[in-house]
């Protein structure tokens, strides 16, 4: 049976059931101070006032309003407030208990939302109202931007975990987590994984899905981290929950690496099986296809003085699935034609193996305490599969982004990318843009 988290259907209940829990959490923090647990709630609130120079226009329901990255025929530009320049907004409460004998429990309930509209994000209504009725066998004309991702409406759909920690034997995170390789994005991004201004950050298809933007949050998941000296460990299991399969919907990520005297070295490996990469099925509906995916990273950063090097690679293979099951007119107990709240037609990946590269580099330099500039050179480059399905192209992407603190909690930015799309996958004959770039001012704060 394939389960969601708790979704709030109408905008009045999403208000009740987030007051409801600030208060709740507002309430507990001090009394529970005294018995050695603490509760936290915190936020990021960024938004950015920017011009995206092909683009379908401001989507509301996702987590980013525009899709700065990703080709597309648009024959104008949208010009607004977009949502997390650097970080997606969001909210959440986070809280610690001493448990004695140096273990200590925690847990993290995180809710996502676009700040220039207060909506919850989610990526499933912004694809699922992308396009009307679409003619037999083509894909629904897009009305706004919108992609899949992996925070789709759920009311802590960005994280939701609780767990045990062991300063020696480290900690164990049983929920909603990070996949790995979204961790060593985060840190080894040269334009801080800034959601607006690099591939990387914004897709997280490519920036910790593996291939599979949804799988960038693995539900059902224990994940095992750990230091030892300057070495730390990841280990990450994700249990499907599928009558029928013991694989479907499951899957593993390990990781390790090294920090210490300014050098940082990451590692991550992640698999997944039978996941469903969402589309839009025009009609208020979705479809879906199913995959197998696996990807590596592989990252490095050195500091010295005020400057930061960073560099990566990543492969990515998305394959057919284990199960092919998924189908909605299979009639079998995995059939799926309901997700996150939307009817989904869904199919199976059939074609042979398509493998995506993406290498990086970048660095930034503190020229105050205060002012921090960033830089980045991205190439995704899409190999050609044995059967062509997967044509060879690439996506040549430079970003800059400028950042001034006021304080820890509060700053001002401008950023810049610039994407240029070639070779055969993106030839004048699709239609595609040839190139495509977003640029504008932002703020951030945080609580």
């Amino acid at each position: 049976m394939y389960r969601n988290l708790l979704k709030i259907e109408s905008a009045n209940k999403k208000i009740i059931g987030m007051s409801i829990a600030v208060l709740f959490a507002a309430n507990n923090a001090a009394a529970q101070s005294s018995n050695g647990a603490s509760v936290e709630i915190y936020g990021v609130l960024d938004t950015v006032f920017g011009t995206q120079t092909h683009s379908f226009g401001g989507n509301s329901n996702f987590p980013a309003t525009v899709n700065p990255w990703s080709p597309n025929n648009a024959p104008n530009s949208t010009t607004g407030l977009f949502n997390g320049g650097i970080q997606a907004s969001r909210w959440g409460f986070r809280g610690t208990e001493d448990l004695g004998g140096g273990i200590q429990a925690f847990f993290t309930m995180e809710s996502g939302f676009n700040l220039p509209s207060g909506t919850v994000a989610n990526c499933s209504a912004a694809l699922a109202n992308n396009g009307g009725p679409t003619a037999s066998g083509k894909a629904p004309a897009p009305t706004s931007d919108s992609a899949n991702c992996s925070t789709n409406g759920n009311l802590f759909g960005r994280q939701a975990f609780v767990g045990l920690r062991d300063a020696q034997w480290g900690s164990v995170a049983a929920g909603l987590n990070y996949s790995p390789i979204f961790d060593v994005v985060v840190a080894y991004d040269p334009v801080q994984a800034a959601q607006l201004f690099s591939p990387i950050g914004f897709s997280s298809t490519l920036g910790g899905g593996g291939g599979i933007a949804e799988d960038t949050r693995l539900a059902n998941s224990v994940k095992y981290t750990n230091k030892i000296g300057d070495f730390n460990i990841v280990g990450l299991v994700k249990i499907g929950e599928i009558a029928g399969s013991k694989k479907a919907q499951s899957g593993y990520a390990l990781g390790a690496g090294y920090q210490a005297n300014g050098l940082g070295v990451q590692f991550a490996y992640q698999a997944q099986y039978d996941g469903i990469k969402e589309g839009s099925g025009g009609s208020t509906q979705l479809s879906g296809q199913v995959a197998n995916t696996s990807a590596y990273m592989l990252a490095a950063k050195y500091a010295f003085d005020e400057a930061t090097i960073k560099a990566g690679y990543e492969s990515i293979t998305y394959k057919q699935p284990t199960d092919t099951m998924f189908a909605s007119n299979s009639g079998s107990p995995m059939a799926i034609t309901n997700l996150n709240g939307y009817s989904i037609t869904v199919t199976n990946f059939s074609k042979a193996d398509q493998v995506t590269d993406v290498l990086w580099f970048g660095g930034d330099y503190n020229f105050t305490p205060k002012f921090n500039l960033s830089a980045g050179i991205y190439d995704v480059k899409y190999k050609a599969s044995s059967d062509n399905a997967q044509l060879a192209g690439d996506i040549y992407s430079y970003s800059t982004l400028a950042d001034y603190h006021f304080t820890k909690r509060t700053d001002v930015y401008a950023g810049l990318m610039l994407s240029k799309y070639k070779g055969d996958k993106f030839a004048p004959s699709t239609g595609i843009n040839s190139s495509n770039a977003i640029y504008g001012i932002g703020m951030r704060t945080k609580f």
